[in-house]
């Protein structure tokens, strides 16, 4: 391991979420982390969330072995040379898409759709002398992450970390698809479909929006309940039916539920895909009906945020409760039980919190 010139900071021994092959079940390890490099920070882990996209990666990841984790918060413990605004001792969250501000997307005013989004040049964290690739540029179920600089977002609310961590995910995502990716209009009327950590916030989203109706479906009557108190007008279980809508937002990641969103959609309506579905799904819909009804179907990755323009909004929107973030917190567990709670993400449709102490 190499020491790149940051204030000071040697390598470290960790413990974190490691997945060696597809299909097997994750297992805690103890891995070395490097000392960040020039423009890099490494970040003491404080608090991160168990979102369902960590879960996918048992069946998805793009590569093997890999970190897991990209929902969380910390402290930055040391950084490298020629980063200037950041400082041992400052709130950070893990922003695991960053926009390269280069590419032809980025210079035309669309950072969401960054083409060359930033992330390490190679892997920090290693087991046993071989490199552990961090999911999502983030690999933040660790007690120790090294990161770019600009994929640590200053906390600068007064926001407990535990609710911070929430935001670089379930919140950027569930607000961000209605406000920015959808940028849906006041009165409009919107359908959730799923009501767990990201579907919440959609509800949230649309609340903010200044959305006419808002109905969230769900089967389970403990989710709609908290969707309800998240602004939701009208709750039904699957199936049931309901008035047609200008926005359906599908935050499942199932094919049938993205066709029953679809479905779901008044005339010149928009269906926006937010659930993290297996990469090899597919989902069937009448093209004729789409075009004589003008409608869309849109996809949507990370609410279409621009990190550092919305991501200090939406702290100030969870400090002052237009977010009711603390609701989202289900069980508190520690690193040591990760490996127990990976099999049971969901909490009643809350997150899994990790308190690394």
């Amino acid at each position: 391991m190499r020491d790149d010139g940051s204030t000071g900071a040697r390598p470290v021994t960790a413990r974190g979420l490691v997945l060696d092959a597809l299909g097997e079940p994750p297992r805690l390890h103890e891995l070395t982390v490097d000392p960040p490099g020039p423009r890099e920070v490494r970040i003491r882990m404080r608090a991160a969330g168990l979102c369902h996209t960590d879960v996918t990666q048992v069946r998805d990841a793009r590569f093997t072995p890999i970190l897991l984790g990209h929902e969380g918060a910390g402290e930055i413990e040391s950084v490298g040379a020629d980063v200037k605004d950041l400082a041992p001792g400052d709130a950070v969250l893990v922003c695991w898409k960053v926009p390269c501000r280069r590419c032809r997307r980025c210079t035309a005013g669309r950072p969401h759709l960054c083409e060359d989004v930033v992330g390490l040049a190679e892997p920090r964290t290693s087991r046993d002398g071989e490199p552990v690739g961090p999911m999502l540029n983030a690999g933040c179920f660790a007690d120790h992450v090294v990161l770019p600089e600009a994929a640590a977002i200053p906390i600068e609310a007064d926001l407990p970390l535990e609710q911070a961590a929430l935001v670089g995910c379930a919140v950027a995502t569930g607000v961000g698809a209605v406000l920015w990716t959808a940028q849906v209009e006041p009165g409009a009327s919107v359908a959730v479909f799923g009501a767990g950590g990201v579907g919440l916030n959609t509800v949230a989203g649309a609340r903010i929006a200044g959305a006419g109706r808002i109905v969230v479906v769900d089967p389970d009557e403990r989710r709609l309940e908290l969707a309800r108190a998240w602004g939701a007008t009208h709750t039904v279980r699957p199936g049931e039916p309901c008035d047609p809508v200008d926005y359906a937002f599908e935050v499942v990641g199932d094919p049938a539920v993205m066709e029953e969103a679809f479905a779901s959609l008044a005339p010149a309506g928009e269906l926006v895909l937010v659930g993290a579905t297996a990469r090899d799904a597919l989902m069937s819909f009448h093209p004729r009906a789409f075009l004589s009804r003008q409608q869309r179907i849109t996809g949507c990755i990370y609410g279409s945020v621009n990190p550092r323009k919305h991501l200090p909004q939406l702290f100030s929107w969870c400090a002052d409760g237009t977010v009711p973030l603390a609701d989202l917190i289900g069980r508190r567990i520690t690193l040591d039980e990760l490996e127990d709670a990976f099999d049971e993400p969901a909490d009643g449709g809350v997150r899994i919190v990790i308190d690394f102490g």
